[in-house]
């Protein structure tokens, strides 16, 4: 037998900077969308679907498809993404398995929030019984 397996370093198929101010997001279709961290507001990766990641940055929710998406999930974690591009030729090459990359990326608006009381209103939590002793 005398394969020849080269075994090489998966690639990251975007860029990560530290303490970016902003995240790019390109679909490679219709837009791009640049975004303040500042904004950011939840990201989700659901065990049920290893290969999408859900992230809500101000008034948008950027779903991306893609491939071994940890280390980018990572780098939404963080706040170290700068930049990704969906990439859906990448899948058709054998040789990107070990790759992390994006195959698909929708940008959409976010759900609108269900206002929790009138504007400049008091919120009255129920924190319990004990509430009454805290701070004594």
């Amino acid at each position: 037998m005398n394969s020849t397996t080269i075994l090489r370093k998966p690639k990251l198929h975007f860029d990560t900077m530290k303490h970016p101010g902003h995240v790019t997001f390109d679909d490679s279709k219709v837009s791009r969308l640049n975004l303040p961290w500042s904004h950011f507001e939840e990201a989700r990766w659901a065990y049920a679907e290893p290969d999408v990641i859900h992230v809500q940055i101000g008034t948008y929710v950027v779903v991306i498809h893609g491939h071994n998406l940890g280390a980018l999930f990572a780098s939404v974690e963080d706040h170290t993404l700068l930049r990704v591009k969906a990439q859906p030729e990448l899948s058709l090459d054998a040789e990107r398995e070990p790759d992390t990359f994006v195959t698909e990326l929708r940008i959409t608006a976010a759900p609108p929030r269900v206002p929790q009381g009138r504007k400049g209103e008091q919120l009255d939590f129920d924190l319990g019984a004990d509430s009454a002793t805290w701070g004594r």
